[in-house]
């Protein structure tokens, strides 16, 4: 499955989403230095406080430099979704909304309900994938750091909020962008 043939390039972000890094790196950096010196960089608010920065760091990057995302990485092969589900991730898609998590974050700019933005809806798969897949990889530096520092309870808070946060929402997006691709295809026809 390819990606959609006429999907409109992004632009990269403006100088308030410059603004909009530099602020959520320093007050996220603060914020993590006196979480860290309040409660110990053991603790599960730590790990916590970590994912969130880097989410919000990730959500601004990708503004500013407004990636293409087309490839074969973003095509989901066959088998793989049964996998995810197998792993439960229709569980966690009940449970995101079940906690109006996906209401909070719906944009009727990308998804209005409507065929006329389901290639919006597809591309912010591909935006999301790509910033949970990069956390997630990021994440793997401390968490082998408190590894090494024999601070497993570190390395479990850290790393079960990173299978958490950013594996299942990887997997989440790959389902749903199998459907939204045959439904784009659907529609050329």
């Amino acid at each position: 499955m390819g990606s959609p043939a006429d999907e409109a390039p992004r632009e990269p972000g403006s100088i308030g989403t410059w603004f909009g890094l530099v602020a959520t790196l320093l007050v996220g950096g603060g914020v993590l230095v006196l979480c860290a010196a309040g409660i110990g960089v053991r603790s599960a608010l730590f790990a916590f406080e970590l994912h969130f920065v880097a989410m919000a760091v990730a959500v601004l990057l990708d503004k500013l430099i407004a990636p293409e995302l087309r490839g074969p990485r973003f095509d989901v092969r066959a088998g793989e979704v049964r996998i995810f589900e197998l792993l439960g991730v229709r569980v966690f898609q009940r449970f995101l909304n079940a906690i109006g998590w996906n209401r909070l974050l719906r944009d009727p700019r990308v998804f209005d309900g409507t065929r006329a933005t389901l290639a919006s809806y597809e591309r912010a798969t591909r935006h999301g994938e790509n910033a949970h897949a990069w956390i997630f990889v990021v994440m793997l530096a401390p968490i082998g750091a408190a590894l090494l520092r024999g601070w497993w309870d570190a390395a479990l808070w850290i790393g079960s909020m990173s299978v958490l946060f950013h594996a299942y929402p990887v997997m989440l997006q790959r389902t749903m962008r199998v459907r939204l691709r045959e439904l784009l295809a659907r529609e050329r026809r």
